[in-house]
């Protein structure tokens, strides 16, 4: 198992790079990275931009640009080694390890594990078997780029997380209020 931080987004409604946005002042990223650390897991991150090398772990561009996450789901099964990767998004600091242990319990090396909060699937939280590859690869060529629909589409598991404060750790982090906001709340 390998855990790919997804960075490399466009984040166009924050108007400059998520990931290195601060928040409580430290690259949003980095609340995500330290989750990580404290359960060990090999990380790398998909981001386009090298100031993400600073976090002293491997950084890979887009293998196919212009994709998004379908594209970085790409370009993590192209540079692990691993039979799963665990895919999570850098605008996400309110996760927690207990969470992450948790979607990881699950992990299967033929099929996806796909958490769900409010009903809602979160392709950016989840693991993927590596014997997808090609599968992924068809996916892009034939322009079927939501994530959503590919998991579905393939066996997969939906693990729901409506315990405690599911609202919470997968708060997206994607305007300058919604910034503002979270640091309020972070204070609290």
């Amino acid at each position: 198992m390998e855990a790919f931080v997804l960075a490399g987004g466009k984040s166009s409604r924050m108007g400059r790079d998520k990931g290195l946005v601060s928040l409580n002042e430290e690259p949003m990223i980095l609340h995500v990275l330290r989750e990580l650390e404290t359960l060990k897991i090999s990380t790398k991150i998909i981001a386009n931009n090298s100031a993400y090398r600073r976090f002293k772990l491997p950084v890979y561009s887009d293998v196919i640009p212009e994709k998004g996450p379908m594209g970085g789901l790409l370009t993590a099964m192209e540079n692990t080694g691993a039979e799963m990767v665990l895919l999570i998004a850098c605008d996400m600091p309110f996760i927690t390890a207990s969470a992450i242990e948790r979607l990881l319990k699950k992990a299967d090396k033929k099929q996806i594990i796909a958490s769900m909060s409010n009903q809602k699937i979160n392709p950016l939280f989840s693991v993927y078997p590596v014997i997808l590859k090609e599968k992924i690869k068809k996916s892009i060529a034939a322009g079927e780029l939501k994530m959503t629909d590919f998991i579905l589409k393939n066996q997969h598991v939906l693990l729901p997380f409506e315990y405690e404060q599911s609202g919470k750790i997968f708060k997206n982090i994607n305007t300058e209020e919604e910034r503002i906001e979270a640091e309020k709340k972070w204070k609290d």
